[in-house]
């Protein structure tokens, strides 16, 4: 009988491929947990307005700014309309007031496995609220939209003055809200993300998104930000 000439593999090196496979593959959600984000989000939010933060997170019976979640903006009739006017007259495209926006804080970055610290009340009052247009893709996109009605200047690929940054924070605080919804499992984070981004199909957002007009002009208008002025 001839002998085989597949070697074995070594215990070890099997154990390792293992762990490799498990670490690019993240956690799954659980459905459960995708109609409570959901709930929180959309259905029934605390809306928390952007002038109170984070001080009016009491007067909602909200507690969980040191910890790891999903969140969503909604703006009102008047930012809406601002937002419309950005987009730019004469085009059929519309914000209607609501949620406007998703995102997350704190989850696990795949395929790598990497740890991410971060935390709501981190993400929303030191990146969204007091950051920067390259600290946060949602301003970002705000202040792409608004440039010419906020009076915004550029600096620099991704800078905009801090003269500029001051008038988008305060269009922020006049007229946005934030829904929180804390996720502890901060492995299963990301995939709840995009479970909830696809049901709620949040105007703004654009990554992991299908292509709509809206987006299309969102990412034609971030341009005159992101090169040098």
């Amino acid at each position: 009988m001839a002998e085989s000439t597949d070697l074995p593999v070594a215990s070890g090196e099997a154990d390792h491929d293992a762990l490799a496979a498990a670490a690019a593959e993240p956690p799954h959600w659980q459905e459960r947990d995708a109609w409570t984000a959901l709930d929180d989000l959309d259905v029934s939010p605390a809306l928390v307005p952007a002038s109170e933060w984070p001080a009016g997170l009491a007067d909602n019976g909200v507690e969980c700014l040191d910890r790891p979640g999903l969140y969503a903006w909604w703006v009102d009739e008047t930012g809406a309309a601002d937002l419309t006017r950005g987009l730019a007259p004469g085009r059929d495209l519309t914000v209607e007031p609501g949620r406007i926006h998703l995102g997350h804080a704190g989850a696990t970055k795949w395929p790598s496995g990497r740890a991410n610290d971060d935390t709501l009340g981190r993400r929303i009052g030191e990146v969204h609220l007091g950051g920067r247009v390259r600290m946060s893709t949602f301003r970002w996109t705000l202040a792409s939209i608004l440039f010419d009605q906020l009076e915004l200047r550029g600096q620099g690929a991704m800078l905009i003055t801090a003269t500029s940054e001051q008038a988008l924070s305060e269009w922020m605080g006049a007229h946005l809200s934030v829904a929180l919804h804390a996720h502890d499992d901060r492995d299963t984070l990301g995939g709840l993300e995009r479970a909830v981004l696809e049901r709620l199909d949040p105007p703004l957002n654009l990554s992991h998104m299908a292509t709509t007009p809206l987006r299309g002009r969102i990412a034609e208008l971030r341009k005159k930000i992101s090169r040098e002025p």
